[in-house]
């Protein structure tokens, strides 16, 4: 009994060494250059270029001062544009697609498909050309195949449990950058909020250098003699790292247009140690049925307001958690009794 045991053991070591062996003389029968999807040095693109076929584009470029620039426009977020380098660096051939699989690969990938073209510098033609098809039926894996090559296959990055489709997306404002405010405080030259609720409570902090400050009531314009020179550093310091949750998408010009007569209740400008000015104004976000102590709905967001960056046509979600910080009155400056 117990030698059956240890044959029987041995037997499942030799079916599936035999697997293995299979599978490695399947995949060395097809040449290296139409299985080799994965690109090793990802430093060296400064170029990605992708189409659907709707034909709906979208450019990542890389640029050398502002990182990558999506569509020529705007900032790339840093997660996306590092995600999607460690997929191109990483995903390999899990296997080739059976031939029960063959035809509805090679359909998915005619049907769906993102072309992705991958570029070095000063590259007229692409290092790689992938198109990038759907998930398997299991999810593990991903349908690609290479440019010139009639033969699809099962891409997979080892350890990864998912597909890598959705890493492609061809939607501008998911690869924008979500930064708002990213300084240090002594990048600052000067910061003014105006609370439109309470005016005589907006002010403008000035950085002057070498640890000294200015503080002046926005109302009249009025320098403040007397204040906590700590606490208006400490308040520029809160400059550091602020994103906007998202883009408003979907809005029907009128309704942008009725968020932007309405009443502001915040705005607030930076300009920074290179003269460039950023300002963001907010607004009150309508409530969705929240009920309040006594039975009451509260009629606006609690946790979310509308808002503009500079003047651009898309307006962003913001959430009072990050921002609340920023939101501070003229008497927070003032020096504690």
């Amino acid at each position: 009994m117990k030698n059956n045991k240890i044959y029987f053991i041995i037997l499942i070591i030799l079916v599936i060494a035999a697997a293995w062996l299979y599978m490695s003389r399947k995949n060395s029968t097809i040449k290296k250059e139409l299985r080799d999807f994965s690109i090793q040095d990802t430093s060296l693109i400064s170029k990605v270029f992708m189409v659907n076929k709707l034909n709906k584009t979208l450019l990542l470029e890389r640029d050398e001062s502002n990182g990558w620039i999506v569509n020529k426009k705007y900032k790339v977020r840093k997660d996306a544009i590092d995600l999607i380098l460690k997929t191109f660096k990483r995903m390999e051939v899990k296997s080739p697609v059976s031939k029960a699989a063959f035809a509805n690969a090679v359909k998915d990938l005619a049907a769906t498909h993102v072309k992705v073209e991958v570029y070095t510098d000063d590259e007229t033609e692409p290092l790689k050309t992938i198109y990038i098809g759907g998930p398997t039926q299991d999810m593990y894996g991903t349908y690609m195949m290479l440019e010139n090559s009639n033969t699809p296959f099962i891409v997979h990055i080892p350890g990864f449990s998912g597909y890598l489709s959705s890493r492609f997306f061809l939607t501008e404002n998911d690869w924008r950058d979500r930064s708002l405010f990213k300084y240090a405080y002594d990048q600052i030259r000067t910061v003014s909020l105006q609370d439109f609720r309470l005016p005589d409570q907006s002010f403008i902090a000035n950085n002057l250098g070498d640890n000294q400050y200015s503080l002046i009531r926005f109302e009249d314009q009025k320098e403040i003699e007397d204040f906590d020179t700590v606490m208006v550093k400490q308040y520029l310091g809160y400059y550091k790292k602020i994103s906007y949750e998202r883009i408003l998408d979907g809005i029907s010009e009128s309704k942008r247009d009725s968020i932007l007569r309405s009443e502001p209740i915040y705005r607030i400008s930076l300009t920074d140690d290179k003269s460039v000015e950023t300002s963001i104004t907010a607004y009150l976000k309508p409530g969705s049925g929240v009920i309040d102590r006594e039975g009451g709905v509260y009629p606006y967001d609690l946790e979310r307001m509308y808002a503009q960056i500079n003047n651009d046509s898309n307006l962003v979600i913001i959430q009072y958690h990050v921002f609340d910080p920023l939101f501070m009155k003229l008497d927070y400056f003032q020096k504690k009794k």
